[in-house]
């Protein structure tokens, strides 16, 4: 939820600004394999039958961290792409780190996933009798300021706690739909939209 909001909010700005979806599905990404297959490692081990089972309840944090390493290999090689993109890989890294530091979990502040789903969700992830790519935070978390600790309520529980790299994962992806659907992506500069002025002339 943290990432679609604002990425839809930048896209209708964008079309509101004469950007076209043409523009978007233009852009050259590299890497599209590897995204999408780890985006199909998470669905799997989240599949009922698949979450609960002994062996993904025994390696889920180590799938987890090769479906990471997949993303940050894709990001890392769409970096052409300029400084949204970059933000947004940023904060991949910063996710990446705490997980694989904790066990391939992202640790969670207990009263903060309270205060936003409930003290039954905090229990469940405790009680880990399905997989779980979080953990609650204890005094032996490592980096915990770089964890879940950012509550976001929405209504009927449907809010989530968000790390300091989520936040710059979604202002990078929201920022790099705006710019890619507002102007037509041209090598060599990264982004368009972000170029205020044109480099001074040399002498005649």
């Amino acid at each position: 939820m943290l990432l679609i909001v604002p990425l839809l909010v930048a896209l209708g700005l964008a079309l509101g600004q004469g950007g076209s979806l043409r523009n978007l599905a233009l852009l050259p990404m590299r890497g599209t394999g590897l995204l999408l297959a780890s985006f199909a490692i998470q669905l799997l081990i989240y599949a009922p039958g698949v979450r609960d089972s002994a062996l993904v309840l025994h390696l889920g944090g180590a799938i987890y961290i090769g479906a990471l390493v997949l993303v940050l290999i894709g990001a890392f090689r769409n970096w052409h792409l300029g400084l949204a993109v970059r933000v947004a890989t940023l904060g991949l890294v910063l996710n990446t780190v705490v997980i694989v530091l904790n066990g391939g979990h992202m640790p969670v502040d207990a009263a903060a996933m309270a205060a936003v789903q409930g003290q039954p969700k905090v229990q469940a992830i405790a009680g880990q009798q399905q997989y779980e790519n979080t953990g609650i935070a204890t005094s032996s978390t490592k980096l915990t300021i770089f964890s879940d600790l950012l509550p976001v309520p929405l209504p009927d529980g449907y809010g989530n706690v968000y790390s300091v790299g989520d936040v710059l994962l979604t202002v990078g992806i929201a920022g790099a739909v705006y710019c890619a659907t507002r102007k037509p992506f041209s090598a060599p500069v990264p982004l368009p939209c972000l170029v205020t002025r044109e480099p001074a002339s040399g002498p005649e």
